[in-house]
């Protein structure tokens, strides 16, 4: 499974610019918007120095209603260019957010177990939000800000290019302002995001662990965990925010210097005769403006560096290369189901101990085989190996004789289904977990999933039948409830391979004879891979596979191993079972 994501520029800014050409529109607007205001110093000049110097009321009307007009479009034109950029902007996170989720699903497992998921939400969620309303400021609100500084700034140079100049040295002296605190906010603001991603990590591994702690009666413990990592984050953001006003007071009492020295040298001006009131008014009056994009970059500034760290985490996501390697790309038309594992090894990343050695077996289409021995022997990895969520390091697995590795992956795991011990449900409906596995099934086949799941008859109880809300993770219903769930959800899929994972180990022994039953009924016709702790759940397989430190120590039928002296007949011992 190959991974053809876009790679993504180094900074928010590139990002940005690389993107400008869908704000096109809204940038239109934006121009206009600034073109509108662009004469208001001249006109500002016609007024005082000609109307009134004159006393020319009814010009000074045509004048000031001239004003009110261009005031009128560029307010139209800021409402339209704002919506426009909005919804671009909209657009451009909702990819964005889009190729993060789609990059999870090519993430290798390796790489997965060894993130918190509270960090994967925070890049998400709370980066992605970041990047969004920087994004927004800077295109709506700094750029045509920006325009509007330059166009006044040319009209102004136009009118008396000595004052001009003297007003613009501002440009220089608050970019060496900048490069003095640029490198302790982009790193402080580093140190925030991290803490960031270890705080939501945190508390959302603990209210995963809520009914655990509770149970233990942990809570002061796990408070405590908690209050450490938002300390942290408490004190990185002081740092931040102090830093930060240092930056924003120094740049504040620039503008301010520099807008006395302007009306200063403005009146200087004015007093040898050099240029009319009109100007000097007009000077006055555009002076905000042109400061108004340094101001601005003062109060964006911490802004950007959030968002910049936002970008960073979130561009890590996606130019990662711990992704899924599977190229292949065959489909097999009538695929019976026969699996073949060829001196299999595999060891965990980031880890020496090989939790399969050299292990090799054949499972013949539409055979059950059950795969037993104690804890850690290796059961639940030869699953995931055969859904390819992981990669031997030596041997090859087939499928109908065909290596894995030439197969498409996401075509195999189509022809898959999986039961497991602990059950994820979605928080839809009853129906909607069940049709996940068949997007497209009917309200019929739905239902007769449920019935051969033995799940219709408590279904039908429910308050809104299909309708009824399950709850995150399917709290809303019980245990057992939850298992037949999961067996509906395979039925509809009529795989041609099912994978039945510690499927009943959880359960009372009444909800497990209904599960039990609706296993044998789901498993006729297809091969089955069971991984039983519970002896008494495999006695239908057809063969049972016994394991201990990642090798096969014995195969046989259920009744032959019962017989002999080996480790399955102690099993049964150790749980009562009878030996046939």
């Amino acid at each position: 499974m190959k991974d053809h994501h876009y790679r993504y520029p180094g900074s928010v800014l590139v990002h940005i610019f690389k993107n400008l050409r869908v704000f096109r529109r809204g940038m239109g607007f934006a121009i206009l918007r600034t073109l509108m205001l662009a004469p208001l110093p001249w006109l500002f000049r016609l007024i005082i120095d000609t109307h009134v110097a004159t006393a020319n009321i009814p010009a000074l009307l045509v004048t000031a209603l001239i004003v009110v007009g261009l005031l009128f479009l560029h307010y139209a034109f800021a409402v339209a260019g704002a919506s426009e950029i909005s919804r671009e902007n909209g657009r451009l996170m909702l990819r964005l957010r889009s190729d993060i989720f789609n990059k999870l699903h090519f993430l290798a497992f390796g790489y997965l177990d060894r993130q918190k998921t509270g960090r994967l939400l925070s890049k998400y969620a709370f980066d992605t939000q970041r990047i969004e309303m920087i994004t927004m400021q800077l295109i709506n609100q700094f750029v045509p800000q920006m325009l509007y500084s330059l166009t006044l700034s040319t009209v102004l140079v136009l009118m008396h290019w000595q004052l001009a100049l003297l007003l613009l040295a501002l440009v220089p002296i608050y970019g060496f302002t900048h490069s003095l605190f640029h490198r302790r906010l982009k790193q402080r603001q580093r140190q925030t995001r991290l803490a960031q991603e270890r705080l939501t990590g945190a508390a959302s591994e603990a209210i995963n662990a809520l009914r655990l702690v509770r149970s233990f009666g942990e809570e002061d413990q796990v408070t405590e965990n908690i209050d450490q990592f938002s300390y942290r984050l408490t004190h990185s953001r002081f740092n931040v925010t102090v830093l930060n006003t240092m930056f924003n007071a120094f740049a504040h009492t620039m503008v301010q210097l520099f807008t006395l020295l302007s009306l200063a040298g403005g009146a200087y001006f004015a007093i040898r005769g050099a240029i009319t009131m009109g100007t000097l008014f007009a000077f006055m009056a555009a002076l905000p403006v042109v400061l108004s994009p340094v101001q601005m970059i003062t109060g964006l500034i911490e802004q950007y560096y959030v968002a910049q760290e936002g970008y960073f985490s979130v561009k890590e996501l996606l130019d990662s290369t711990y992704v899924e390697d599977w190229q292949g790309t065959r489909e097999i038309k009538s695929m019976t189901g026969r699996l073949t594992f060829e001196a299999v090894s595999f060891a965990y990343p980031q880890t020496d101990i090989q939790v399969l050695k050299q292990f090799t077996l054949e499972i013949a289409a539409g055979s059950h085989v059950a795969l037993v021995g104690p804890s850690g022997s290796g059961k639940s990895t030869v699953a995931q190996l055969v859904l390819g969520l992981y990669k031997p390091q030596e041997g090859r697995i087939l499928v109908d004789g065909i290596p894995q590795a030439d197969l498409s992956m996401r075509w195999l795991r189509q022809q898959s289904a999986v039961v497991l011990q602990d059950i994820l449900l979605f928080s839809g409906t009853v129906a909607d977990n069940i049709r996940f596995a068949q997007p497209n099934a009917s309200d019929e086949q739905v239902r007769e999933a449920a019935r051969m799941a033995n799940a219709d008859q408590f279904i039908s109880e429910l308050s809104k039948g299909y309708e009824t809300i399950v709850g995150e993770r399917g709290v809303m219903i019980s245990g057992g409830q939850r298992q037949r769930l999961s067996i509906a959800r395979a039925i509809l899929r009529n795989p041609r391979l099912l994978i039945l994972d510690e499927a009943t180990s959880a359960l009372d022994y009444e909800s497990e004879h209904l599960v039990q039953e609706a296993l044998l009924r789901v498993a006729t016709g297809r091969t089955v891979i069971t991984i039983a702790h519970r002896l008494s759940t495999i006695r239908a397989a057809d063969w049972i596979v016994v394991m201990r430190q990642g090798r096969i120590i014995e195969q046989d039928t259920y009744s032959e191993l019962a017989q002999q002296d080996g480790l399955f007949a102690d099993l049964l011992r150790m749980q009562n079972e009878p030996a046939g």
